[in-house]
This record gives C-alpha cells, structure tokens and sequence, in this order.
C-alpha cells in the first residue's frame, strides 16, 4: 500500500532526476507558464494527460472531473476556461474521453441523488437525446458510443459558451477538439467533433 511517505520519497527522487537531465528547468517553470493545451478529461487514474500524449510538463493546462464534463453552471468549469483563455490565451481545448469509463456506465444503470448521480445526470441527458441510436445496441457497444456521445456534447458546450464565443470574435485562436482514449491500446482517436470558429459551429446547429 502507497504511504504519504513513498509519495514523498517518489518525489524527491523525481526532482532530483529533472534537475540533473535540465539543471534549469525549475527555474523556468516558476518565472511563468504557457502551456499550449486545455485538456479537460476524466478523472481516472489510467488517462493522465501528461502520460497519454508524452509531453512535457507546462504544455497542458489541466480541469479533470467524473466523465469529462464540462458544465456551463459549474463555476469550477467556468474558471478554468477563462483562465486558459483570457489569461494564458491557450490555442487548443481538448476534451478526451475514454472507453471503460465508470462514469459513463454508472449514469447508464441507475440515477439518484447523490452529488455523484446528480453530477451524472449531464451524461444521462446526453443518453436521452441519443436514445433511438443507442437503445438498439448492446451494453458494451452502448458504453462505448455514450463515452464518444458525451465527448461531442461537451464540445459543443465550450464552443457555445460565452467566453469562447467572445475569444473568436475577437480573432484569438481556439480551437476545440474532441478525442477518446481507446484504454485498451493506449490510443487516442478524434471524435470527428471540431470546432475553430463561431461559424462553423453554428453551421451544425443550423443542420440541427
């Protein structure tokens, strides 16, 4: 069992590995950061950003919660956004779900009141305006299309929002991707679901 002091241990030895491969690197990473990407994902414990994508630390600004949601009246959400907007002025937003999310399977089986089932009921209303396509598959192929259903939608809840909308229209750079973490192989592949501009998302909602 992992005790606060292996963590520490584990850290100390970390620390020592980075200062001697770049003896400057702490220096540089506490004047400033400017990572490149929003990554907004799961809170699993098997698909941290930072491992999934081999980058460095400082490229990826992080917001992770239970099944990737991203909630327009969740002010936590709401902060992050803005900062890695208006202030760190990041270029990319990913959204990265993944298979086998217990997420996603829970808001399948059951609903409640708990702050867990109420935080899932997000995904369940992804589920209900899915309902025709998913009801005729069956329960591993349903996981698999709500976890793909529920990356889409949160796109498309950061392309509508305010900040962003106002970024575009001042000509900034964002762009919003949506990707699934397949965590049988490692891989990770695009929904399809992308949006770098006010137009093109509202196309698709004039396609309905």
């Amino acid at each position: 069992m992992l005790t606060i002091k292996d963590i520490l241990a584990r850290n100390h030895t970390w620390s020592e590995q980075v200062r001697r491969d770049d003896p400057d690197y702490f220096s540089r990473a506490a004047a400033a950061q400017a990572p490149e990407v929003l990554w907004i994902g799961c809170s699993d414990s098997r698909v941290g950003p930072d491992s999934l994508v081999s980058l460095p630390m400082g490229s990826i600004f992080v917001h992770r919660n239970i099944a990737n949601i991203f909630a327009t009246n969740d002010l936590n959400c709401l902060a992050v956004l803005e900062y890695a907007v208006d202030e760190l002025h990041i270029p990319n937003i990913v959204v990265c779900g993944h298979y086998r999310c217990g997420g996603i399977h829970a808001a399948m089986q059951h609903s409640g009141i708990q702050p867990i089932d109420l935080w899932l009921d997000q995904v369940r209303y992804v589920y209900h305006r899915h309902t025709l396509e998913l009801d005729h598959l069956d329960e591993e192929q349903r996981w698999r299309r709500l976890a793909e259903l529920n990356v889409e939608s949160q796109v498309h809840n950061i392309a509508r929002n305010t900040i962003i909308r106002e970024a575009w229209r001042r000509g900034q750079e964002v762009n919003i991707i949506g990707v699934i973490y397949d965590i049988h192989d490692g891989l990770l592949h695009q929904t399809g679901v992308q949006f770098s501009s006010y137009e093109e998302w509202q196309a698709t909602q004039a396609r309905g």
